[in-house]
């Protein structure tokens, strides 16, 4: 049987930040830890650009990266393309260009988390990261879905540094949203949270199902692969050829 190829494309210049490489290596080590026998990834990461992602204009300044990364990974005949980003910077610009499935590691999630409960919430690096997750699911037409953003109030790169003070912040996080805002599932609303691989520890804890960004994106990388299905083009359609001055 043929490999599956996954393109994985990071958003921001994670080399560059203080520990990037060692950080690297961890996320790579996981994702290889989380794919099938028939499956292989290739780490996609900018020489530039924000070092994390925590508002919209960092958001805008990655997206040219991520645009020219995926279109790359379909010239190099990757069967498939996620984006390491739970803001999913420049998906539908992304999915315009190219005909092999885009997944959002964001989107991916919230859909899944529509499917496993009533209400979900969730658990994001900072309180200004709620405005965002919110306009996105509106766009996504899940609002009744969701019942709150609860943070944890730290920084996205202070959030790789200590895995044990990130799963209490996060346990207390998912508790208040549980008890007080009615969610019965939770995300982890970034990838530095996922990469943590501490969603097992919570679920025992909190007793309701916690999605991790990273594995989700990766198991629906390999289904639609097999599924030979991709977008719409109806949906995204190629946009027309043209200069760019």
């Amino acid at each position: 049987m043929k490999k599956i190829k996954i393109h994985y494309q990071f958003a921001t210049a994670k080399g560059k930040t203080k520990n990037g490489d060692k950080e690297i290596f961890k996320r790579l080590t996981f994702i290889n830890n989380n794919i099938s026998n028939y499956s292989s990834v290739e780490l996609s990461i900018p020489e530039n650009g924000p070092g994390s992602i925590e508002t919209e204009y960092d958001e805008a300044i990655a997206i040219p990266n991520v645009i020219s990364g995926i279109i790359n990974a379909e010239r190099q005949k990757f069967d498939v393309a996620i984006i390491s980003c739970f803001s999913d910077p420049g998906i539908s610009a992304c999915r315009e260009k190219v005909s092999i499935p885009v997944i959002g590691s964001g989107e991916n999630s919230i859909f899944l988390a529509s499917q496993l409960g009533n209400k979900f919430s969730i658990l994001s690096p900072l309180k200004e990261n709620g405005f965002a997750f919110k306009n996105k699911i509106l766009k996504m037409g899940l609002e009744k879905k969701y019942c709150s953003s609860r943070a944890i109030n730290t920084s996205v790169l202070s959030l790789a540094k200590n895995k044990k003070t990130t799963l209490n912040k996060l346990y207390l996080a998912g508790k208040k949203a549980i008890d007080l805002d009615g969610a019965d599932v939770l995300i982890l609303g970034c990838m530095s949270m996922a990469f943590h691989d501490i969603t097992s520890i919570l679920e025992q804890k909190l007793k309701v199902p916690v999605i991790n960004p990273v594995k989700a994106s990766l198991l629906m990388a390999e289904s639609l692969v097999k599924m030979n299905i991709s977008h719409s083009k109806l949906a995204y359609p190629t946009p027309p050829s043209k200069i760019i001055y």
